[in-house]
């Protein structure tokens, strides 16, 4: 490791995390390793150091790609590896789909970047384009890599494994299994060890559930928002997002997504930056938008739709509770759902029912109400006291009121009897 790293990451942190301290000097070796760790422990630094401390700076080229599964993630190594880049005089730049194409591709001419962090599919766009050139890449990280190596990918993955060098790094890293070594060693040629520092659940962070149907869980959102409780709420699908977030703007509540696809890059990172500032209450997201992101002191995740997979629920929730600070999770569903998520989970997770969220709220209104009620009743009983001893009651004479069609044929023939009058010699008035 370059010592002008360790001297930065000294100041700015106690220890180096278990995965950091397990990979860091394997890395740093050239070696190809499967980094499985569990959520916000320290995984972008610990292959952002080691790739800093190989790259040669004096030679102009791009020797390192970092790959990630969605836009929001790509964007935030980039700053990351920039942060560190810095340190030791090394350029960044970032090739991401939904961002302006002729911009990036100017950039990466000019500048030739040592690292490159981007989306497979732009990435490959650029490399078919020849504006970026693999011949001098030496280490490739794959960033989630559970997320980024799936089956739907391999066409991509076997056509960026054609144009690379041979002998290659390979880093891949992620919270959970489910990677196949195999079918990597296979694609790129090499040989992957996996090195794991374990994946059991942060215990800094409480698992709650509460159920609800889909009316309720929207008031339970608008409740959140309304007590400034900031949170990171996920859906399953994009037109579900959609609908509550039409139902939340309807209420007036701070909200903002970054799952839909229609959304330029530029959107789905001021959406991002605001919510990180505090100046959005409530995101929401799907799983692929929101994989890997580091939202520092988050304090609440909801899941709205429940996640069907333990794999996904492990990913959703590690976006609170990072770095051994303390997080909440709070899963929304009927009877049903909830059951399924439990039998789903295990005993890896301790699901406890949440409090009432309305349950206060309630009983207050209530007694605001009986006890306006009561004072209603004493003040009229009090004030019927004081008229009935100043006072006889007085009968008031009985107003017979015409049925409606009476009323309506005596204007339709005064309105005849005035058609063609000046206005001024209209309902018998005279100038």
């Amino acid at each position: 490791m370059k010592p002008e790293l360790l001297e930065k990451f000294n100041a700015s942190f106690d220890r180096p995390t278990p995965i950091q301290s397990a990979v860091w000097q394997r890395l740093t070796d050239g070696d190809s390793i499967f980094g499985l760790a569990p959520t916000g422990t320290g995984k972008t630094l610990a292959f952002v150091l080691p790739v800093l401390s190989r790259i040669d700076t004096n030679l102009k080229r791009t020797q390192v790609l970092i790959l990630a599964p969605s836009q929001e993630l790509a964007m935030q190594t980039t700053q990351v590896a920039r942060e560190w880049g810095n340190v030791v005089g090394a350029s960044v730049a970032s090739l991401i789909g939904g961002a302006n194409g002729r911009r990036q591709a100017d950039k990466i001419k000019k500048d030739k970047p040592h690292i490159v962090v981007g989306t497979l599919g732009r990435v490959l766009t650029m490399v078919d384009g020849g504006v970026l050139k693999l011949d001098h890449i030496a280490t490739v990280i794959f960033d989630e890599a559970d997320a980024m190596l799936t089956e739907e990918r391999h066409d991509s993955l076997q056509e960026l494994a054609d144009k690379l060098p041979s002998h290659i790094q390979l880093g891949l890293f992620s919270a959970t299994s489910g990677v196949d070594l195999n079918y990597v060693s296979d694609t790129f040629e090499q040989k992957v060890h996996p090195i794991s520092v374990g994946t059991d659940a942060p215990v800094s962070i409480k698992h709650e559930f509460q159920y609800v149907d889909q009316r309720a869980k929207e008031k339970v959102l608008i409740q959140l928002a309304r007590n400034n409780q900031q949170a990171l709420v996920f859906f399953n699908t994009i037109s579900a997002l959609v609908n509550m977030q039409a139902t939340l703007r309807h209420a007036h509540v701070s909200v903002m997504s970054i799952g839909s696809n229609d959304k330029r890059q530029v959107q789905r990172a001021d959406a991002l930056r605001l919510f990180k500032k505090g100046e959005v209450t409530l995101l929401l997201v799907t799983d692929v938008a929101a994989r890997g992101l580091d939202i520092e002191d988050l304090p609440l995740v909801v899941n709205a739709q429940l996640p069907q997979r333990k794999k996904t629920y492990v990913h959703r929730t590690g976006r609170t509770g990072r770095m051994g600070k303390i997080g909440r999770v709070l899963n929304l569903g009927n009877d049903h759902d909830i059951r399924d998520l439990k039998r789903e989970l295990g005993d890896s997770f301790n699901l406890d029912k949440a409090e009432n969220l309305f349950e206060k709220s309630i009983k207050s209104q209530e007694k605001t109400v009986t006890k306006d009620t009561n004072t209603n009743n004493v003040s009229s009983v009090s004030k019927a006291k004081k008229s009935s001893s100043a006072a006889p009651l007085v009968t008031k004479k009985e107003v017979i009121v015409e049925p409606t069609t009476k009323v309506k044929k005596k204007k339709r023939a005064k309105s005849s009897k005035d058609k063609g009058k000046p206005k001024w010699a209209k309902n018998g008035k005279t100038k």
